[in-house]
Order: C-alpha cells, then sequence, then structure tokens
C-alpha cells in the first residue's frame, strides 16, 4: 500500500467530508483542519490512562479475534491496492474500475459491520464511558458518524451482499438494498461512497495503530515516547 504523511492523511480526508456536507451531521471531527492528525493523537492519548491501558489490555487478550480481523483486513486491502484497472483492455475497463472500488469497500464495511464497530459502539469496550463527560470530542464524532443512518445503510447494504452499481451518463452510483423486502434504501454517487469509504478507512488505520497494534507491538519505552509526543501535540 501507499505511504502517506499525516498531512497527506489529513488532506485526504478533508477533501471526503467536504463530499459528504449534506448527508452528515456536523462534529468537531468533521470540521477539524487536521482530523486524521487529531483523532490519532486523541486516541493515543487515552493510552497514558492506567485503566484505561488495562481495560484495553483485558479486551484485546479475551478476543484475539480482533487482532486476526485488523491483520487480514490490512492484509486484504494491500492485495486490492495492488490492481492497475487501468492496465485492463479497454472493453473491460469499466468493469474492472468497477472491482477496483468494491474491492476496497467491501472488506472496510464489512469490518466496520463486525469488530471496529463493536470496539466503538459497544458497552464492553474499553471505550465505553468516554463519550459521555466530552473529554475526547474526536472520538465521539466517530461514533455518531458510525451512526449516521446513511452510512449504516451503506455499511448494512455491503454487510448483506445487497448492493449493485448503477451507471447513469458520465456518473456511477452504489445502491444500498435491504435485502429482506429488495428494496433500495441508500444511492450515493461514486465519489461519495467513497469519501464514506475514505474515512472508514481512516478510523480503522488509526484504532490498529492507536490500540490493536500498538500494545502487542512496542516497548514499553517507545509506548510512553509516543503518548508524551501525543500530549504534546494536543497541549499545543
Amino acid at each position: 500500500m501507499a505511504q502517506f504523511s499525516l498531512a497527506e492523511k489529513d488532506a485526504m480526508l478533508r477533501a471526503a467530508f467536504v463530499r459528504l456536507a449534506a448527508p452528515v451531521e456536523t462534529s468537531p471531527w468533521l470540521v477539524s483542519a487536521a482530523p486524521y492528525s487529531q483523532l490519532r493523537d486523541e486516541c493515543l492519548g487515552l493510552l497514558a490512562d492506567p485503566d484505561f491501558g488495562m481495560k484495553l489490555r483485558s479486551y484485546v487478550a479475551g478476543r484475539a479475534a480482533v487482532r486476526r480481523a485488523f491483520e487480514m483486513f490490512f492484509t486484504f486491502i494491500a492485495m486490492a491496492a495492488r490492481a492497475q484497472w487501468q492496465d485492463a483492455p479497454e472493453h473491460i475497463r469499466g468493469v474492472t474500475a468497477r472491482g477496483w472500488f468494491l474491492s476496497r469497500w467491501v472488506p472496510t464495511f464489512l469490518i466496520i459491520d463486525g469488530p471496529v464497530g463493536r470496539f466503538i459502539l459497544s458497552e464492553d469496550s474499553p471505550l465505553a464511558g468516554r463519550f459521555a463527560s466530552g473529554a475526547n470530542p474526536l472520538l465521539g464524532s466517530v461514533r455518531r458518524f458510525l451512526n449516521d443512518r446513511t452510512f449504516r445503510l451503506l455499511r448494512n447494504g455491503f454487510a448483506h451482499w445487497a448492493f449493485d452499481w448503477e451507471v447513469v451518463g458520465p456518473d456511477s452510483y452504489v445502491v444500498a438494498y435491504d435485502w429482506e423486502r429488495d428494496l433500495p434504501t441508500a444511492k450515493l454517487h461514486l465519489e461519495e461512497a467513497d469519501a464514506y469509504h475514505i474515512a472508514a478507512f481512516a478510523v480503522i488505520e488509526i484504532l490498529n495503530e492507536a490500540f490493536i497494534s500498538t500494545p502487542g507491538n512496542m516497548t514499553p519505552n517507545k509506548l510512553r515516547i509516543l503518548v508524551a509526543q501525543s500530549r504534546d501535540k494536543i497541549r499545543g
């Protein structure tokens, strides 16, 4: 996968939020000048709390499937990112490009529907109880974003394999369906659907770095340095 700087990730996330300005409720995350960096810093800052750290270690240790899910997600995405749809023969280039988008979207929304969504939304998560006080405004914004109606309809369409692709003139749309009633529930332009994906991917990547990979893969000294750097940024 391509490696981007924090500044580049901030820019990509800001651009994605512009495409979602109409359907998504505003929040500190959506109006942040550095939405990726600030969310990352807020998550890393939580690691300085011993009580949170203990609950996090217990949560991850008791749910080995969570770490495996993240590992397999990034394995899948790394392969999907290598696809070069532009190199396909011209007569199938359209469907190949469609496949390139779907190969990134489907696993992203599936893991959000599963372990990522549960980590942020469930009452047994170490994040439970961190939202009411307003002390973690970016994480609170992510929670509201994942509960956004349009986002959930799109997520459910992919999770239940109940979606379609429509081409109208020069524009492409992804349509989510209620798989039980066979009725459309959401129709999003390609750019809007990809913006939801970019935002969701950012959440997955940050959670993995701060909460899933970090506890097992970093030495205590490195972790202290990372948390100290995060605190300095937040205070600054």
